[in-house]
C-alpha cells in the first residue's frame, strides 16, 4: 500500500468523495418535504425562464433565495429534471467541502491534519448522507465554516510578520469573509449573517471581551457582504418590490418563533441529533474539548472559533421552536474539528484513550449496528408493527402493507458493524490506535454507502411510493393534480405540472369549471369523510395509505 502515499491528498480526496457522493445519488425518489420543494423550484425556472425569482407552482416563494437552486438548474441542464441532477450539486459541495478542509487543516496545523480531518467529516453518519441529498444545507454550512475561517485569520496574533504585510493579510481576510458570509445569505437567508454575528460575540465573550478587530475591518466586512448579499435581494426588490421580502422576513421569524409544520423537539432534540447524528466523530471530540500546551498557536486561535460556533448552534437551534434534523447540521465541522484534534494527538501519544470514551463509543455504535440490522427484520415481520399499532393509524397500517423485498440476509450489514466495532475496540484497548481508527471510520462509510444504496429505496416504498408513481403517470398528461389533507411539491415535480396551468386553489379545483383534468389524492384514513364531503370525486383507487380520485365532469 506504499503506492498510496505517492499520490497527492487532493488527487486522493477528490477521488474518494467522486466514489461516495456521486453513484446511486437517484437511487430513491426525492422525500418531501424539503428536496422535492427546492428540485421543483429548479425545474419551474427551467420551464418558466425566471432565473431570479425562486417559485413553487409558478408564484413567487418566499422562503429561500435562489443560489442553490440555481445550482440545480445548471445541473438539470445537463442531465434533466431528475434525482441525479436535484442532488448532483451537493455530491460536487462534499468533495470541494473535503478539499477545503484538507486546506484549511494544512495551514492551521499540516497536510495530515487537513487530510484526516477529511476523512473524519465524510466518515459520519449524517455530514455523509447529506452530500448524497438535494438539500440546501451542505452549501450554506460550507459558505458560513469557510467566512468563519477567514475572520478567524483576522485573530492570529502573527507577531512575525511585518506590519504592513499583517494589514494586507487581515483586508484580504475580511474581504473574503465578508463574500462567504454573503453567498451564505445568497443560499439560505439571513439567518447565515445571524450565525456568524453570533460566533464572533460569543467568541467576543470568550475571550473576555478582548478587541477581536479594528472599526475600519468591521465596515469593510460590511461593506463588502452587503455588496454580495444586493446581488439578488436588491435585484429582486427593484424588479418586484417589497412583497415578496415581507413574505420572506416572516416566514424566518415564524420558524423561529413556532413549531412549524408540526415540528417540535424537546430542548436536548439537536444535542442527541448531533451525538448520535456525527458518529463516531461525536464520541472523539469529547476528549478534544479543553486547552493543550502542545497545540500550535494557529490552532488554538482556529480551535476557540470552533467552540464559539459549536456553542452557538447548540443555544440557538436548541432555543428555536422549529426543530428540524438538518438546522444544527453547521455543528459538524467545529464537532469533526475537534474529533480530528483529538485523533490526531491520539496517535502521537500526545493523548489518552480513555474508559468513558470506549463506553460511548461502543453504545453509540451498537444502537446504530442494532437498529439497521433490525431494519430487514422489521420489514420482513411487517404484521407485528400493524400488531402494535392496533388499528390507531390506517395511513401507517396501509402503507406497511406494501410490497418491500428483504431478506434475513440484510441484517449481515448492521452485525458486520457490531462485530467491526467490537474488534475496533479490542485494537483501541490493546493501543493499536491506528488499526482501530482506520476499521472505525472506515466500517462506518460502508454501513452508510449500504443504508443509502439498498435500504433508503425500499424504506420510501413504505412512505411516498404509491403517490409518487401515480403523479409520473399524470405526467403525461395536461392535468391537474391535488394533494386533500396533507401538502406536497410531489405532485408538481413528478407530475411535471405545465406552466399553461394556471395556479389554482383546492376549493376552484373542488368547486369550479377547470378546463383540464383534476385529480385529488388523499391519505386512506380520510376516504369515507371526502367522498362524503365531495360527490363530485370520483374513486379511481387506493394503493398503500394513498386513496386516489378524479374530478367528474357534468
Amino acid at each position: 500500500m506504499k503506492w498510496l502515499n505517492k499520490i497527492p491528498y487532493k488527487l486522493l480526496l477528490v477521488l474518494i468523495g467522486a466514489l461516495l457522493f456521486i453513484p446511486f445519488l437517484g437511487n430513491a425518489p426525492l422525500f418531501d418535504w424539503d428536496e422535492i420543494n427546492f428540485a421543483e423550484s429548479a425545474r419551474e425556472m427551467l420551464v418558466s425562464g425566471n432565473y431570479l425569482q425562486v417559485q413553487i407552482d409558478y408564484q413567487a416563494f418566499a422562503e429561500k433565495p435562489p443560489f442553490f437552486i440555481w445550482l440545480q438548474v445548471v445541473s438539470m441542464k445537463f442531465f434533466g429534471v431528475n434525482e441525479f441532477a436535484a442532488r448532483l450539486p451537493n455530491a460536487l459541495i462534499g468533495i470541494v467541502t473535503m478539499l477545503t478542509l484538507l486546506a484549511i487543516g494544512k495551514r492551521i496545523k499540516d497536510k495530515h491534519f487537513g487530510a484526516l480531518w477529511a476523512l473524519v467529516y465524510v466518515s459520519c453518519f449524517l455530514p455523509h448522507f447529506y452530500f448524497k441529498s438535494a438539500l440546501i444545507d451542505p452549501l450554506f454550512n460550507l459558505f458560513i465554516f469557510t467566512g468563519i475561517y477567514f475572520a478567524s485569520k483576522i485573530t492570529e496574533n502573527d507577531e512575525f510578520t511585518a506590519k504592513k504585510q499583517r494589514i494586507k493579510i487581515r483586508n484580504k481576510a475580511v474581504f473574503y469573509a465578508g463574500l462567504f458570509i454573503g453567498l451564505a445569505v445568497l443560499t439560505k437567508g439571513p439567518v447565515g449573517l445571524l450565525l456568524f454575528s453570533l460566533t464572533y460575540l460569543m467568541l467576543f465573550v470568550l475571550s473576555r471581551f478582548k478587541r477581536l478587530n479594528n472599526l475600519w475591518e468591521m465596515v469593510y466586512f460590511g461593506i463588502i457582504c452587503l455588496t454580495t448579499i444586493s446581488i439578488w435581494y436588491g435585484l429582486e426588490w427593484y424588479v418586484h418590490g417589497p412583497t415578496f421580502m415581507d413574505g420572506f422576513l416572516q416566514r424566518h421569524i415564524d420558524l423561529l418563533t413556532t413549531a412549524d409544520a408540526g415540528h417540535g423537539g424537546p430542548l436536548i432534540y439537536h444535542f442527541l441529533i448531533l451525538l448520535f447524528g456525527c458518529f463516531p466523530a461525536s464520541v472523539f471530540m469529547f476528549g478534544a474539548l479543553k486547552k493543550h500546551d502542545f497545540a500550535t498557536h494557529l490552532l488554538q486561535n482556529f480551535q476557540k472559533w470552533m467552540l464559539s460556533l459549536l456553542i452557538v448552534i447548540l443555544l440557538v437551534f436548541s432555543l428555536v421552536q422549529t426543530k428540524v434534523i438538518h438546522y444544527s447540521s453547521l455543528a459538524y465541522f467545529p464537532i469533526t474539528f475537534f474529533a480530528t484534534y483529538f485523533i490526531y494527538y491520539l496517535l502521537q501519544g500526545k493523548r489518552k484513550w480513555r474508559w468513558y470514551h470506549a463506553t460511548l463509543f461502543l453504545f453509540i455504535g451498537i444502537v446504530w449496528g442494532v437498529a439497521i440490522a433490525l431494519l430487514p427484520l422489521l420489514g420482513l415481520n411487517t404484521d407485528v408493527l400493524i400488531g402494535m399499532i392496533n388499528g390507531k393509524d390506517p395511513f401507517a397500517i396501509a402503507n406497511l402493507k406494501a410490497q418491500v423485498y428483504w431478506s434475513y440476509y440484510d441484517m449481515i450489514y448492521g452485525l458486520s458493524y457490531i462485530f467491526a466495532l467490537i474488534f475496533a475496540g479490542v485494537m483501541f484497548a490493546l493501543r493499536n490506535l491506528r488499526t482501530g481508527i482506520t476499521v472505525l471510520f472506515l466500517s462506518s462509510c460502508i454501513l452508510i454507502q449500504s443504508v443509502v444504496i439498498l435500504f433508503t429505496p425500499r424504506i420510501e416504498k413504505y412512505t411516498q411510493n404509491a403517490a409518487i408513481e401515480f403523479y409520473k403517470e399524470k405526467a403525461v398528461e395536461e392535468c391537474y393534480i391535488q394533494p386533500l389533507g396533507f401538502k406536497s411539491y410531489a405532485p408538481l415535480f413528478y407530475g411535471e405540472k405545465s406552466i399553461d396551468l394556471a395556479p389554482l386553489s383546492r376549493e376552484t379545483l373542488l368547486n369550479e369549471y377547470v378546463n383540464a383534468a383534476v385529480y385529488f389524492v388523499s391519505k386512506i384514513d380520510r376516504k369515507d369523510e371526502y367522498l362524503k364531503m365531495y360527490p363530485q370525486l370520483e374513486l379511481l383507487k387506493e394503493k398503500n395509505g394513498f386513496v386516489f380520485y378524479r374530478k367528474r365532469v357534468f
